[in-house]
């Protein structure tokens, strides 16, 4: 899915052939939801638009939907960057204009067993979502092969496993202001965690600036949130929630994850910082 995947154990036997079994999961994601593969059940999807799939890539557009709903069309897998970035790679960029507001509602995609149809103008584009999905069904298995402490990073999506009472994982985030600076350091366990931002993957198209994460609502980039990083024990949660939190407005991403009880920090685009209530049981610290 053009992520970069880093998968660490800390143990006392050789975790070699695990390491490899997890990166075959990851694999085995790839070859199903690639954009990029054009046999990827995704594509044929794509393009025969009534497709039988397994039961993984049912359990993904439900979880999709669901998350639809409940983040009011701020996540929405529907919303392709080939509108704005590429058609069939990263490196070629064009614009292409969007769809009807119709070709992006999710509830239009219809689930008859194991069998999808979307409509004609309809392309799913998972990329975003699959990264997430695979770290927790990675966790899982690693987990259910008795490692305990673990960290598995794709692109950013991070999930650290670790049994120790007196020590934690320490993870950095980038000060979207100075580049190859820290901004702050947060301690954690068990735990997933996931930044979106809009200080990287930019590019100009007819002059216009953009950035990897389109809004769904106003087809545009022009956003108040520069980085917002999300805590939870799911990896789906942060991730999903980090893309559609990204794109409203800061009164709005407070309330929902008030709502949620999840927690979060922001940076804003004028240097504030807006974090949740309870975010110092982390030892978070700003620099």
């Amino acid at each position: 899915m053009w992520t970069d995947i880093e998968i660490t154990i800390s143990c006392d036997k050789n975790p070699i052939e695990y390491i490899n079994n997890s990166f075959g999961i990851f694999y085995s994601m790839e070859l199903e939801f690639s954009r990029f593969l054009e046999d990827s059940t995704l594509s044929l999807l794509n393009n025969e638009k009534i497709l039988e799939v397994s039961n993984i890539f049912i359990d993904v557009l439900n979880l999709s939907k669901e998350i639809f709903r409940k983040t009011e069309w701020f996540f929405n897998p529907l919303v392709s960057l080939s509108n704005i970035w590429y058609s069939n790679s990263f490196e070629k960029k064009e614009f292409l204009e969007i769809s009807s507001w119709n070709n992006l509602d999710l509830e239009n995609i219809k689930i008859s067993w194991n069998t999808i149809a979307i409509w004609k103008e309809q392309k799913l584009d998972f990329w975003w979502i699959v990264k997430w999905y695979s770290v927790d069904l990675v966790k899982n298995y690693l987990i259910l092969k008795w490692f305990n402490d673990f960290i598995i990073n794709a692109g950013w999506d991070i999930y650290l496993s670790w049994k120790n009472n007196w020590k934690k994982w320490i993870i950095w985030i980038d000060n979207p202001f100075k580049k190859d600076e820290l901004f702050a350091s947060i301690e954690l366990e068990n735990m997933s965690i996931s930044t979106s931002w809009s200080y990287k993957r930019n590019w100009k198209i007819w002059e216009k600036s953009y950035h990897h994460i389109l809004n769904p609502l106003s087809n545009s980039n022009e956003n108040e949130i520069i980085s917002i990083t999300i805590i939870a024990e799911k990896t789906y949660i942060t991730d999903c929630y980090a893309t559609a939190c990204f794109n409203m407005w800061v009164e709005k991403t407070i309330k929902f994850m008030e709502q949620n009880l999840i927690d979060w920090v922001i940076i804003w685009s004028n240097w504030k910082i807006y974090h949740s209530k309870w975010i110092e049981k982390y030892n978070f610290k700003v620099f």
